[in-house]
């Protein structure tokens, strides 16, 4: 090949800013609907088990610790999780107790270094009151 095929591409590409980044020192925000890590908000979770039941990865475990104070212990095993968010989406409570968050960055060098362990109280779902339907009021008589 000759290098004068070449040479008004790199002229063009000279005067162009660089398509990269310059990644470990530069970071570039994450797109709002990624998936990232699946963590849990302790103090929403009824532990009804939906999420454990619709992991397609297995990737999530709930156990009782103590049935008379109803405290459960949930892992969630990132080095099986899919990132798929079907926990996200099983679970009952508004707000949601399952979240995904932002981390893309969780590499470690042993796999039992991913696994992430919540112990908490069952929360209690509180139902709102319904208000009263308005009854119509009677017009005064005219005067």
């Amino acid at each position: 090949m000759k290098v004068a095929v070449f040479l008004p591409e790199l002229i063009r590409h000279l005067f162009r800013k660089p398509a990269t980044v310059d990644y470990p020192f530069q970071k570039l925000e994450v797109p709002p609907d990624f998936r990232g890590t699946p963590f849990l908000h302790p103090d929403r979770c009824i532990a009804c088990k939906a999420c454990e039941r619709d992991c397609p990865a297995e990737a999530i475990e709930i156990a009782t610790v103590n049935e008379a104070e109803k405290t459960f212990k949930m892992v969630i095993h990132n080095d099986r999780c899919i990132h798929c968010a079907q926990c996200v989406d099983s679970c009952p409570t508004t707000p949601k107790a399952m979240e995904m968050d932002k981390l893309f960055e969780i590499a470690a060098f042993d796999r039992h270094d991913l696994k992430a362990e919540w112990v908490f109280a069952r929360a209690v779902l509180k139902k709102e009151p319904k208000p009263a339907p308005a009854v119509p009021q009677a017009e005064p008589p005219p005067a």
